[in-house]
This record gives structure tokens, C-alpha cells and sequence, in this order.
């Protein structure tokens, strides 16, 4: 029984983390391929997750056996709703808000097998505790229970990329977890049924002895308040991170991984034994690092390098969560109450989830979320450290007033501040805290007492560097909105001469603004460049208005292209991007073509309207230098080759920092019977961008046009390399070494 529980608790566990991409796989190309997509699937797991502990935590104040008839019919009917492939029937119509339609997909193809194995860890683990005597030694080790269940979600987050997506399809791996899940509903069942006869068969209870053990009180409110805190400062540090350095800073494939990758390390960490989170190291090394991390988002222009940006967040992301569940671990409770402690956990991870991912984007402009949860890690250490008396926290209130007033002094209202360098200030800050600090540590005799106070003014620092990461973000910006796809700015150079339209780290495009540049095509869409060539090409050949399709709008630069009598038309998924295109760019309004707009996945429109008979078909979706997968298969470019006028042409923009993306548009055409050429194209102004594009077309004397054939180069198949479809792709294989 002892050893049958912990591979139950394992396999449960393991499947908890692996159904997440593998599903996340399925639904996502369905809903844009976007970032928010996956942020709705996490709060949908996290609420989940929570109706799961809920559950273990109600059945625990019933009879083990009634506990085990109940969760045989839970296991019963998650089975009968195997095996968990979506169902194409919920597919987004693509113009509405997909949160909704996203819930229910979700809902409907992987709740109840979800709940089953989300309520599997506390609910055995209650029944180890239930079995077990409380005079026998293993009973208080019930607790590393947890600490296993976090190490079998990190092997499933490790293998899922690595392992199992470049060698399945993503139908085979839902065949192959539905048939784990059947495996593990047997050990699930047998583990109930064992637990049962256990306590059937144990004797009646002996007249306690008072001295014998310590009879434990149950958790006050503020107790579970702590907990609720600690969990959901976690969780939102995970998210906020995760968003930051893969839309911020970088999206390099699998960076992501990283990030929770880490966020269960400290589980793992904590909850396996007391010597692995020391408050002497971790509370020192908050200090710093959470300020240093709100520091990060200002400095150069809020762009920090890679190989800075990187080893901070996550740094500092495994320093607040070693801190956050280091404290849950110390104040866990007696194993009799394991089920409410383990329904606060989930309860305060779904609300940060939920906050960070549904709230966040509908009450704020932009990704504020991180310094506010940098300044609520602060806060915390406070809280935890404060002293029960009034006279050490109201002495530390005072000395991080204090603090704050002197660092808000230089920073904004000294005249003729002599420290105007960033280095200079910053040297102020340090200065003035190291002496707060040093008087402090001097008068004071509690180290908890001290703590709290560098906790408060480690809040002071990072509230101050908050604020100037709003200064320096929104510099310039004369537009600014967010919403389900992201954060797009709108940036005026300081002389007017320019606008620009970015999405995280990427330009999504530039106009001139005076009368005689604000026609001029700029960024990725030169006469030179992939989309120019095949335009002038056509427009050669053809000798009559063109029509031309264009997947990603930006700003609509390519407009400019347009001549009387042509036929341009966008597909853009985000409404933000159409309105600040219209409303601060001129490129759709100037054109001398006639411009129309779809708004929805484009995919998804062009699958519903008929065929379009465009001349070009012009792909470029970028979303911060990642192109949606679901744009890029066999099918896609079969939805493509239908909207193309004999002789048309598709021309894929696959620029990319980190992915080689030639070899999958190459394998895709060939699927589909075309041919390939790529054309590359260096800057030849400031304003230009480097770009790399792929022409597909069905008819190769298309590719034998004068302005093509005269900067093509040949694309050669990558031997071995497996086409991408909507049921298989392979990220890693692309990675550029």
C-alpha cells in the first residue's frame, strides 16, 4: 500500500503537466496561435485544479469508504469521455472574444479526466495520513508526497517537447495519455479500495494517552490567509516572468519551460525537507534581487540585454518562489488538516492565475502586473518578518517612509540635481539605503525586526523603480492598448518626424509623417524585399489591376504598393491593430487601391469565403517574432493554393531571430505540389529591415518571371525533415544552431 500510493501519486501527477501542452497543442491554432490563448488555458487549469483540491477536501470529512464510492464514479465518468481529442464543432466562427468558446473547449474535452487526476494528490495523500497511526514516524513524511507529485510534473514538462512532440502526432498523443489515464484510474481505484480495507481492518481506538503525542490545533484565519498570499504571489510571479522575458525580452522557443520549470524546483525543494530553504540566504538575496529586477525593466530604454534579462527574471523568479513556498512549507499544518492547506494553495494559485491572466488585461494598458507583484514580494517579507509587537514594524514604517521620501527628494524634486546620470542615482539610492540600513542594524535586536524592515525598504526601491518603468515605457507613446493579443504602443519620434507600431520586442511597422515620405514603404516591405519582387513580377507579367491578400496587417504599409484598379485585402486578428492602423497611420486611407479588412483568424476567414482568386498571397503574421504554427502546415497552404488565381503566388515573411522557418514552408509546398524559391534582401536605409521571404506557387513559370528569377535562390530540401501538419510539428527541429 505504501509503495502503491506514491506511484499513483507519481503517474497522476505526470499526466496533470502533460495533458496541458498536449491540449494547449490541439486548441490553440484554432484561436490565433496568440499568447492570450495559452494564458485562458492556464486559469482554465488552475480552476480546475481548484475544484479538484476542493473536492479532496470535502470528501475528506467523509468515511473512507464512502470516499472511495464517490471517486470510482468521478474516475467512471472521466473515462467514458476518453479519448480527449477536441471536438472541430467549437471551433471560434473567429471575430468574437475567444475566452468564452476557449472555456468551454477546454471544458468539454478535458474536464472531467482534468479533475480526476488534479484531486488525486490530496486525496491520497489524506488517505496515507488516514492509515497511517500518529504514533507511527512515517506519517509526518506525508508531506513529501508533494514534493514527488512536483517532481513528476517537472519530468512531464521536461519530456513533452524533448521527447514525446517531435516523435508523435498530436492525435496519437492524446491516444497515448487517454490510455496512461486508463492505467492510472486502475491504480487510482485500487489505491481506494486498499485504503478501505485498512481502515476496516485497523483495531479500535486505544484511550488516548495526553503525553503520548501533541494534539494539534486547527489553523487560525490569519494562518490560512497566509497561505492563500504566499500560493498566489507564486503563481502570479510565475506568469508575470513567463510573460516578460518570452514577450519582452526575447521569445525564443522553449524559454518558456524555463520559467515553470523552476516554479516547481521550489516545491520540490521545500516541501521535500527543511534544510533546502534557509531564511538566512533567501530573504538577503529577495532584498536584492526584487528591486535589481524592477531596476531591469526601466534601464536601457526597457529593453535589457538577453544575457542580463535572462539570468534576472529567472534568478529572481526561483529566489520569490524558494521564499514563497520555503514560508508555506514552514507553516504547514498538522497532516490532519493537509486538505484544507492544499485547497488554499490551489485557491490562491487560480486567483493569481485568473488575475493575471483574464483581470490584468481588461483593467490595464500594458503589462503593469510585474512591478506590482515585485512590490507585493517585497511587501511580503514584511508581513512574514514583522515582529507580533507594534514597536519594530511601526519603527520599520517609519524608516521606509523615511527612505522613500529621500530617494523620491533626488529623483524628482531637487532643481539643479547634480546627479543626472542613471549611474549617479542609482549610486544615491544605494548610498542612502546602506546607511538606513547600517543605523538599523545597529539599534536593533531582532533579526526578524531587521528583515521586515529591508523588506519595506527593498517595497520603497521597487516602487520607485515601478514608477520609472512607467515613465520610460509610456515615453513618446501617444497610443497604447492591450487586450487578449497583447500590448501594442504607438511611438512618435520627439521631432514628429516618424510613427511606429510595436508589439513586445518586435516593430510591427513605421510611417514618415510628412507629405513627401509618408508614402514611402518602410521596415520588411521594400521594393526589394520578398513581397516587392513578387508584386513588380506580377504586375509585369499580368498588365491588369492585381488582387492581393495579406495575412498580419501592422500598419498596412504594404498598401502602398497599391494601384488604381487594385484589390488589396487584410486579415488581421486583433481589432486593436485595424483601429490604430486607420486611426494613427495613413497607409490604408492613401493607397490608391481599393483596401477591405477581415477581421478574425486568418485562417479561419479564409476557410469560410469563397474563393478569392487572389494574384498574391502575402503571409506574415508575426506575433514578437513568432509565427502562428497553425499558419505554416499542409493544410494551411491547401486553404492558401484555394484562394489563388492561376499563377498566384504565396509569399511567406520568415525572418527570424531563432527558428529557420524555410525548410517548413518548403516541406509544406511541396505537400501541396508547389515550388519554392527564397528571396533575401539586406537593408539599404535606416528605415528598412533586413528580410527573408519564400515564394510557393503551383505554376514554376511563375518563379521564372524576370524580377524573380534575378534575385531567387534555390531552396533545398532539408533530407529527413518531416512535413508540418495540423497534427504534427517540431519547434526543435527548426531551432537555429
Amino acid at each position: 500500500m505504501y509503495r502503491l500510493f506514491p506511484l499513483t501519486i507519481f503517474l497522476s501527477a505526470f499526466l496533470l503537466f502533460l495533458v496541458q501542452p498536449l491540449i494547449g497543442k490541439q486548441v490553440v491554432p484554432w484561436f490565433g496561435g496568440s499568447a492570450g490563448v495559452w494564458t485562458v488555458c492556464l486559469a482554465f487549469f488552475q480552476l480546475v485544479l481548484l475544484a479538484g483540491y476542493g473536492y479532496a477536501d470535502l470528501m475528506g470529512r467523509f468515511a473512507i469508504r464512502r470516499q472511495m464510492q464517490v471517486h470510482l464514479g468521478v474516475l467512471l465518468l472521466a473515462l467514458l469521455t476518453l479519448p480527449i481529442l477536441a471536438n472541430p464543432a467549437l471551433k471560434p466562427l473567429g471575430d468574437e472574444d475567444p475566452t468564452g468558446r476557449l472555456m468551454l473547449l477546454l471544458a468539454a474535452t478535458i474536464g472531467l479526466p482534468y479533475f480526476a487526476v488534479s484531486s488525486t494528490g490530496p486525496l491520497i495523500q489524506n488517505w496515507f495520513a488516514t492509515v497511517t497511526p500518529k504514533t507511527d514516524a512515517r506519517r509526518e513524511r506525508v508531506y513529501r508526497l508533494f514534493a514527488l507529485s512536483n517532481l513528476a510534473s517537472l519530468f512531464a514538462l521536461m519530456a513533452y517537447p524533448f521527447a514525446i512532440e517531435p516523435f508523435m502526432p498530436v492525435k496519437q498523443q492524446a491516444w497515448v495519455w487517454s490510455g496512461l489515464f486508463v492505467l492510472f484510474a486502475l491504480l487510482c481505484g485500487a489505491s481506494a479500495v486498499m485504503a478501505a480495507r485498512a481502515v476496516a481492518a485497523m483495531p479500535p481506538p486505544a484511550p488516548v494517552d495526553p503525553h503520548a503525542y501533541v494534539t494539534h490545533e486547527p489553523p487560525t484565519a490569519g494562518r490560512y490567509l497566509l497561505w492563500f498570499t504566499l500560493s498566489a504571489l507564486g503563481c502570479i510571479m510565475l506568469v508575470t516572468v513567463s510573460t516578460h522575458i518570452t514577450q519582452n525580452v526575447a521569445s525564443v522557443p522553449f524559454l518558456w519551460i524555463l520559467p515553470l520549470a523552476l516554479y516547481l524546483l521550489t516545491f520540490i525543494l521545500c516541501f521535500d525537507s527543511d534544510r533546502w530553504y534557509r531564511r538566512g540566504l533567501f530573504q538577503p538575496l529577495l532584498m536584492v534581487l526584487v528591486p535589481a529586477m524592477a531596476w531591469g525593466l526601466f534601464t536601457k530604454n526597457t529593453v535589457l540585454p538577453f544575457w542580463q534579462a535572462v539570468p534576472l527574471y529567472c534568478g529572481g523568479l526561483f529566489v520569490i518562489c524558494m521564499f514563497c513556498h520555503g514560508e508555506l512549507s514552514r507553516a504547514k499544518p498538522a497532516p490532519e488538516y493537509l486538505t484544507r492547506f492544499y485547497l488554499m494553495i490551489s485557491l490562491g494559485g487560480a486567483v493569481g492565475g485568473l488575475l493575471v491572466g483574464l483581470v490584468a488585461p481588461r483593467v490595464f494598458n500594458a503589462y503593469w502586473e510585474l512591478p506590482l507583484a515585485l512590490l507585493l514580494a517585497a511587501l511580503m517579507l514584511f508581513v512574514v518578518m514583522r515582529d507580533e509587537g507594534w514597536g519594530k514594524p511601526l519603527f520599520s514604517l517609519l524608516t521606509a517612509a523615511t527612505f522613500g521620501f529621500a530617494v523620491w527628494w533626488w529623483f524628482w524634486h531637487v532643481e539643479a540635481n547634480p546627479f543626472e546620470t542613471e549611474a549617479m542615482r542609482n549610486a544615491v539610492v544605494a548610498i542612502i539605503g546602506l546607511a538606513v540600513v547600517a543605523l538599523f542594524l545597529g539599534i536593533s535586536r531582532s533579526i526578524s525586526g531587521t528583515a521586515a524592515t529591508l523588506g519595506l525598504i527593498a517595497a520603497v526601491m521597487t516602487a520607485s523603480f515601478g514608477w520609472q518603468y512607467r515613465e520610460v515605457f509610456t515615453r513618446d507613446v501617444i497610443a497604447m492598448d492591450r487586450n487578449f493579443y497583447g500590448t501594442v504602443r504607438v511611438r512618435q519620434s520627439p521631432d514628429g518626424t516618424d510613427r511606429k507600431l510595436t508589439h513586445g520586442v518586435i516593430l510591427h511597422g513605421q510611417q514618415f509623417l510628412d507629405e513627401e515620405r509618408r508614402r514611402w514603404p518602410t521596415t520588411y516591405y521594400s521594393s526589394t524585399s520578398g513581397a516587392g519582387v513578387a508584386l513588380e513580377a506580377l504586375r509585369q507579367a499580368r498588365k491588369r489591376p492585381l488582387k492581393v491578400g495579406l495575412i498580419g496587417l501592422g500598419v498596412g504599409t504594404l498598401a502602398t504598393w497599391g494601384q488604381p484598379g487594385d484589390q488589396f485585402r487584410f486579415y488581421e486578428i486583433n481589432p486593436q491593430v485595424i483601429d490604430l492602423a486607420k486611426r494613427d497611420f495613413t497607409y490604408l486611407k492613401d493607397s490608391r487601391a481599393n483596401v477591405t479588412t477581415a477581421l478574425g483568424d486568418a485562417r479561419l476567414v479564409l476557410e469560410r469565403e469563397a474563393p478569392q482568386g487572389f494574384d498574391l498571397l502575402v503571409v506574415d503574421a508575426f506575433t514578437s517574432d513568432a509565427i502562428p504554427v497553425h499558419l505554416v502546415t499542409k493544410e494551411a497552404m491547401a486553404t492558401y493554393a484555394r484562394q489563388l488565381a492561376p499563377g498566384g503566388i504565396v509569399a511567406f515573411h520568415v525572418s527570424n531571430r531563432y527558428l529557420d522557418l524555410v525548410p517548413v514552408v518548403a516541406g509544406i509546398a511541396a505537400a501541396n505540389n508547389m515550388s519554392t524559391v527564397k528571396i533575401a534582401d539586406e537593408r539599404a536605409e535606416w528605415y528598412l529591415s533586413r528580410t527573408d521571404y519564400v515564394l510557393a506557387t503551383p505554376d514554376t513559370k511563375t518563379l521564372a518571371l524576370k524580377p524573380i528569377a534575378e534575385r531567387a535562390e534555390a531552396v533545398v530540401p532539408r533530407a529527413g525533415f518531416a512535413t508540418w501538419t495540423d497534427d504534427y510539428n517540431n519547434l526543435f527541429a527548426i531551432l537555429k544552431r
